[in-house]
């Protein structure tokens, strides 16, 4: 059966609940485009995440694991600044953190554990690495893992992964589907904005796959200061495909602007990975938010007529 253009009865207000199952895990493919006047950076890996059982009867944990390299420009990192970087930062995974009752990234939740690893990663480093640069940044790494603040002020300015997937998505979006909010992201990180004013439209219909379509829209939004009012400008769009049963993020995208005397822009695309070589379209098993068709009703690609699911989100 067709599920493709057809209307969505949400709970409440419009409420968009996800449904991930403690102990089930996705794998996701992540690609973070930088802009800077004529240089471009392309960054490219994957990873897996993991809904744990919750500690607290009110708290959600994730855990997050890179199940790849990380791809510079198609490359694996060659500069030496880049490879310690690199090296460095697999301290951090796995990564668990704690996500309120909407899907907004809160803290960092594995801090002791993190710090466990780190003689072993340290270890590794000096075996590999020698020069008053690798000093240097022994250092300062342990200086940004002696406290559990000082390591989430690092994830918030710099992991754009974070910042789109731990989106507080997951609420009531009001009779007409729509609802304001005030996002922030890593592209900027003084005190000449607010963030960005976002309007967040939820589909009333499921798209042409069958899927639920939030769409962001947002303009930047200065300090109260005339001065920078006039001296910066941005805005961001937000694309998230959503599964129509469990609503877990089938594929995002996301695109900031930042102007100032230079404009900088960053672009995000995350993709679920298929398990295998299945279709993802067998998954979208319909329930009665979906037309109120039965939860029997599913559909299977028969391999012929139709386009496959990535093939159909990718060349539409």
């Amino acid at each position: 059966m067709d599920i493709a253009n057809k209307k969505i009865y949400y709970p409440g207000l419009s409420a968009l609940r996800l449904e991930w199952p403690a102990e089930q895990s996705v794998n996701y493919g992540v690609v973070i485009n930088f802009d800077e006047e004529q240089e471009n950076n392309e960054v490219k890996y994957q990873l897996r995440l993991t809904r744990l059982k919750p500690v607290d009867e009110n708290q959600a944990l994730f855990q997050i694991e890179r199940i790849s390299d990380v791809f510079i420009n198609e490359t694996l990192p060659d500069f030496i600044a880049d490879r310690l970087a690199y090296a460095a930062g697999k301290v951090f995974y796995p990564l668990v953190v704690s996500v309120d009752h909407n899907g907004g990234f809160e803290s960092i939740y594995n801090h002791k554990e993190i710090l466990s690893r780190w003689p072993t990663v340290k270890n590794k480093i000096l075996d590999n690495f020698e020069g008053d640069l690798v000093e240097d940044y022994l250092l300062k790494m342990e200086q940004q893992l002696s406290s559990q603040e000082k390591i989430q002020i690092a994830f918030l300015n710099h992991d754009w992964f974070l910042h789109t997937f731990f989106r507080p998505i997951y609420k009531e979006y009001g009779r007409n589907h729509s609802v304001e909010n005030i996002y922030k992201f890593p592209i900027v990180r003084d005190f000449k904005i607010e963030g960005y004013q976002t309007i967040e439209k939820l589909s009333a219909e499921t798209n042409d796959f069958g899927g639920i379509e939030l769409l962001h829209e947002g303009t930047i939004l200065p300090v109260n200061d005339e001065y920078f009012a006039y001296k910066v400008a941005g805005s961001y769009e937000g694309y998230y495909l959503l599964h129509p049963k469990n609503k877990r993020i089938v594929s995002l995208f996301s695109s900031v602007t930042y102007k100032e005397a230079v404009k900088t822009s960053v672009k995000v695309k995350i993709s679920i990975i298929p398990n295998g070589d299945q279709e993802f379209d067998h998954d979208f098993i319909l329930d009665t938010n979906v037309d109120r068709l039965p939860v029997s009703d599913m559909v299977i690609l028969d391999g012929s007529s139709r386009k496959g699911f990535w093939e159909r989100l990718f060349n539409k």
